[in-house]
């Protein structure tokens, strides 16, 4: 047998069956029709996708709508809760009142505010009556005026009894009264609250140039310290258990100190309490004479005062001046008739006349003021007292 002799250009190549060695098929090339064919169902399925896409999300954003929509009409058919009933100013036949602001009052009086629904102001023949029913149980009308013009109305000088008081508004329509408003309670207090002043102690002489006040009145009130003779003010809240303690600053000499205790209907109790001080930078000596006037017997009094500076030597020779302040009045203003040059013994004295339509009876106060040659001024006060006849 012969041998069978490949090309050697060549490795053997396995062909089709059917087709001979060595034979290379063509590229293949697609008709003109599978081209359209295959290019439709790519465009086709992207539209597809993008409409299955589009439609997913507007069903989906529906239905986020309806929910928020219908949530509401749901919870309130389908829930156990009670649906919220409109505001009470809204609510149709019947007027509302406002709370007041200061539900206790030592006031006789107040005035009470309210609105009405709409369907109460077309109501123009009618009236708003105030109804009070009393601490007694007794019931009167307060007040009645014509229907406003508006929605807010206010009746003024709304009369208060002792104690507590309920108080109610309604329309009134041809006689017949209406739906009562929700009513609103105020309480009149006219009791003073006491007052108990623990120290100072009347006519004590202090060292310093302050002093606290302490005492006892009512549990959880405004207390009040002025010092009458310079004017400052001071003031703090009693405990739970009426005690307090405020401090305040005196003056050299006489210090006039009024507490005033106030609780929260405005009812107030004052003491006054007289205590002397020596400051330092030296010390005033002030004496009146008479300490009491009677207006209807003499107008005027003599005033003469002495001074030492903080050396404890007399402030001689040194500008003096002095000023009266009769309580509920304003001080005489620094004339130079009331100011003067001390004496080697460090005395200045005045005679000073009350002005002819002066009449006001209370307590008084005499400041003296000298300026010293080295350091600061010294003032020291005297009270005195003022009546229209001999009590």
């Amino acid at each position: 047998m012969g041998l069978f002799r490949r090309s050697s250009s060549k490795p053997p190549r396995r062909g089709l069956p059917g087709r001979s060695e060595g034979y290379t098929p063509p590229y293949r090339v697609d008709s003109a029709s599978q081209r359209s064919h295959s290019s439709s169902r790519s465009v086709g399925g992207t539209i597809a996708t993008a409409l299955s896409t589009f439609i997913t999300l507007f069903v989906i954003a529906g239905a986020i709508g309806l929910a928020v929509v219908m949530l509401p009409i749901i919870t309130s058919i389908g829930g156990n809760s009670t649906p919220t009933p409109p505001p009470a100013s809204l609510e149709p036949g019947r007027p509302t009142l406002t709370e007041p602001s200061e539900p206790i009052t030592a006031a006789a009086t107040i005035t009470v505010s309210g609105t009405l629904p709409q369907d109460l102001l077309d109501k123009s023949d009618a009236i708003i009556r105030i109804i009070i029913t009393r601490d007694d149980g007794s019931v009167i009308t307060g007040a009645e005026i014509t229907m406003p013009k508006t929605a807010g109305f206010d009746v003024a000088k709304i009369p208060l009894s002792a104690g507590t008081n309920i108080i109610e508004a309604v329309v009134v329509v041809n006689g017949v009264e209406g739906t009562h408003s929700v009513p609103i309670t105020v309480v009149r207090d006219t009791t003073a609250p006491s007052l108990t002043i623990t120290t100072p102690t009347p006519g004590e002489i202090m060292n310093g140039d302050s002093v606290t006040v302490t005492g006892k009145t009512d549990k959880d009130i405004d207390v009040q310290v002025r010092n009458e003779t310079t004017g400052t003010i001071e003031g703090g809240r009693s405990t739970t258990k009426g005690a307090f303690s405020i401090g305040i600053t005196l003056r050299d000499g006489t210090n006039v100190l009024t507490i005033t205790a106030t609780d929260g209907a405005g009812n107030q109790t004052s003491k006054s309490v007289e205590i002397s001080t020596s400051a330092s930078v030296g010390r005033i000596s002030i004496v009146l004479n008479p300490e009491t006037i009677i207006l209807s017997n003499r107008r005027n009094f003599l005033i003469t005062a002495t001074a030492t500076d903080s050396s404890g030597a007399a402030a001689a020779s040194v500008r003096v001046c002095m000023y009266v302040t009769p309580y509920g009045g304003q001080p005489d203003p620094i004339a130079p008739g009331l100011c003067t040059t001390s004496d080697v013994n460090g005395r200045a004295s005045w005679n000073y006349a009350f002005p002819d339509n002066f009449n006001t009876e209370g307590r008084g106060l005499v400041t003296v003021t000298y300026e010293l040659s080295v350091g600061d001024p010294i003032s020291g006060t005297q009270s005195f007292r003022v009546y229209l006849v001999k009590p």
